[in-house]
């Protein structure tokens, strides 16, 4: 990016809102490698939190709350790493004062606060963008290289398990156990990032849903956590299974084509193909090793960049926060249904369209 492109300055000038692990650890250091964005703010209520922010980030201003940064200006985007339940307002907030939105997952599971955000970032000419960053993973670009130069045919299935211990996660301030501010349990958590994988590989809305959720009695927080997920295209079919009950921490999956398959078993892809002898992949790290993965971050600011500097990119990404959001209202949604079925183009036929 640089002052030519449709004149806009750069570096373009940031505000992180909320200093928590998922800012300081994966957001952060990406934005200071990066010589387009500098982050010359943020937002955050705890002092103990504002001394971290003052020592990672010597000169740039502190604010108490998100209305004080907007009351001062001075900043051309804000990156969302609050926990959930405070993402929607605080995205409408930024597009009212014509900043471009850089968000965590979720962005929003509610349908209507959903329209209104991009109703918004239209009304505004506005970026409104989520950290979808597990389709970087080097393992998971190999997977999709691997698809596209044609080595399984035509994908058929597609079947991903995300297997965590008890007590997994739970944010600087545990508020991953409290329902009210994360908004959701494990479908949320690591459903949002399973769903966007399957729609890069499978490119179109499901037919249909099947889904069965579990919320253990003794855990108190009534979020799900062990969701089985089913769903059904045109000429595919696709598989979730994530737990929060495992025995051990591992990510598998397994892409059936018409002409082979691909295991993926954390660290390393096997490839079977019709036209030659299996084929190992490794890769150093697991899926499954941390969870803020800061290495899949730069090509998420840099797919950022674009949709704000190039116009024929802009709401890429925001389509697809789109369909992860409705998949999960709707299954949330059918899960209260005593079948748990639903027929997604009766329920979303605006979706399935697209």
């Amino acid at each position: 990016m640089n002052e030519s492109v449709r004149g806009l300055r750069t570096p373009l000038r940031g505000a992180i809102i909320g200093l928590g692990n998922v800012a300081v650890h994966a957001h952060l250091p990406v934005w200071l490698r990066n010589g387009n964005f500098s982050i010359e703010a943020f937002v955050e209520p705890s002092s103990e939190r504002i001394e971290v922010g003052r020592t990672l980030l010597p000169g740039a201003r502190a604010y108490p709350t998100m209305d004080a940064l907007l009351a001062d200006g001075g900043v051309d985007f804000v990156d969302i790493c609050t926990p959930p339940c405070y993402h929607a307002e605080l995205a409408l907030a930024a597009c009212g004062a014509g900043m471009h939105v850089f968000c965590e997952k979720p962005l929003t599971i509610s349908p209507e606060r959903l329209d209104d955000i991009q109703k918004a970032a239209e009304r505004t000419q506005r970026v409104v963008f989520t950290v979808n960053n597990w389709k970087y993973a080097p393992i998971w670009v190999k997977l999709c290289e691997l698809i596209e130069h044609g080595r399984i045919g035509t994908v058929r299935s597609v079947a991903l398990e995300v297997l965590r211990l008890p007590n997994s996660g739970g944010g600087l301030s545990d508020w991953r156990k409290c329902a009210e501010v994360a908004q959701g349990g494990i479908l949320i958590d690591h459903g949002w990032h399973n769903l966007y994988l399957i729609f890069s590989l499978l490119k179109e809305f499901p037919l249909s849903m099947e889904v069965s959720m579990k919320s253990p009695v003794e855990s108190g927080s009534g979020l799900e956590e062990t969701v089985d997920l089913t769903m059904r295209f045109r000429e595919a079919e696709a598989r979730l299974h994530l737990t929060w009950q495992a025995s051990c921490r591992r990510n598998h999956g397994v892409v059936v084509g018409d002409r082979g398959k691909i295991l993926v078993n954390d660290d390393h892809l096997v490839l079977h193909s019709a036209d030659s002898p299996p084929v190992r992949f490794d890769f150093p790290e697991a899926l499954s090793n941390g969870s803020h993965h800061a290495a899949w971050m730069g090509p998420v600011v840099e797919n950022f960049g674009h949709e704000i500097m190039e116009h024929r990119h802009r709401g890429t990404n925001l389509t697809e926060a789109r369909w992860c959001a409705r998949l999960i209202d709707l299954a949330y949604r059918s899960s209260r249904d005593a079948s748990g079925f639903t027929t997604v183009c009766n329920v979303l036929p605006d979706i399935c369209t697209q």
